[in-house]
C-alpha cells in the first residue's frame, strides 16, 4: 500500500464518521397518527400495556431505564443519598401502573443515556405527543 492510498483511506474514514453521526441522529416529535408502536389518542393504560413490546423493539442490545428520585426508604438499596436521581430498569408489572398513571410525561432512557430518549406526553390521560431523541455523540 502506498502512502497516497493510506492517506485516501484515512480521509474517507474521517468523512464517514461524521456522515454516520448525521444519518443516525433522530429528533422527531409526532402529534398525529402513530410512531414506535404507540398510537396518538391511546389511554395511559393502553400505552402502559404496550410498553414492554414497543420498547423492546427500540432498545436493541441495551436496557431501558427510567429516572426516579431516591427517598429515605429506597436510598440504601440503590446505594445513594435520599433526593438523588437514579436510573432504574422498570419491569412494567401491573402494580407499577399507578405510579406511571400519576404523571403526564413518561421518559425512557436507552442504555441509561440522556442522548437516547423516548418521551411520551399525555393530555387529558390520552397520548398526545411522542418525542424521540437519539444522538450517538456528545457536543463539547
Amino acid at each position: 500500500m502506498t502512502i497516497k492510498t493510506g492517506i485516501v483511506i484515512l480521509i474517507c474514514l474521517a468523512l464517514m464518521y461524521p456522515a454516520y453521526l448525521w444519518f443516525t441522529y433522530i429528533d422527531t416529535t409526532v402529534v398525529k397518527g402513530s410512531a414506535y408502536n404507540f398510537e396518538i389518542g391511546s389511554s395511559k393504560q393502553e400505552v402502559y400495556k404496550s410498553l414492554p413490546k414497543a420498547l423492546s423493539q427500540l432498545k436493541g442490545n441495551g436496557n431501558i431505564f427510567i429516572q426516579i428520585k431516591s427517598n429515605e426508604s429506597i436510598a440504601p438499596y440503590v446505594a445513594t443519598s435520599p433526593d438523588f436521581d437514579v436510573m432504574v430498569s422498570p419491569l412494567f408489572h401491573e402494580e407499577g401502573f399507578g405510579e406511571f398513571a400519576r404523571k403526564d410525561t413518561w421518559e425512557f432512557y436507552f442504555r441509561a443515556s440522556f442522548n437516547n430518549v423516548l418521551k411520551l406526553e399525555f393530555c387529558d390521560d390520552k397520548l398526545c405527543k411522542i418525542h424521540r431523541h437519539r444522538k450517538n455523540f456528545e457536543l463539547p
